[in-house]
């Protein structure tokens, strides 16, 4: 496996990660659950590790593609710059996990459960900011699709 199916294979996982934890948070302090609170943190840490090894995949990727027809470097540099954002917002979310886990020892369930309100903003914003990167790297080989310019087909099959 090469760089560029590496991260193809994890550049998914961060969005969804943070989607997920950003839905458990908000149950989890709607219903004031530890257990939901917890998977949350593990979520947002997992999704700040998976952050980072999209990012290190995609600068190995990114030589790959160098020369290759088709691809736009402009978009890749969008993407790059966009993913930037998108791994240190993870990361700060992730931090922010970490925090939680070992603050509470400290100071107690009041503490968690402020500080899950600080989690909550972080992983919106996170999410925010992994969505855009996402999208833009889409464009890198799919600006067709995701600008609606595909092809009109010149026949439809007969339905039988």
């Amino acid at each position: 496996m090469n760089a560029a199916a590496l991260h193809l294979a994890v550049n998914h996982a961060p969005l969804f990660l943070m989607v997920v934890a950003v839905a458990l948070l908000s149950a989890a302090l709607l219903r004031r659950n530890h257990t939901l609170l917890n998977a949350t943190i593990w979520l947002v840490i997992v999704a700040g590790a998976a952050a980072i090894v999209a990012q290190q995949s995609g600068e190995a990727a990114e030589h790959l593609l160098d020369g290759v027809a088709g691809i736009d470097t402009h978009a890749i540099e969008e993407h790059e710059e966009s993913a930037q954002s998108a791994l240190l917002t993870t990361i700060v979310a992730a931090g922010i996990s970490i925090g939680i886990v070992t603050g509470s020892r400290w100071w107690g369930d009041r503490f968690r459960w402020n500080a899950a309100i600080v989690l909550l903003l972080a992983t919106i914003v996170a999410t925010i900011f992994i969505g855009m990167a996402a999208h833009k790297g889409g464009f890198i080989r799919h600006a067709d699709e995701l600008e609606n310019r595909l092809p009109i087909p010149s026949s439809v099959p007969d339905e039988q």
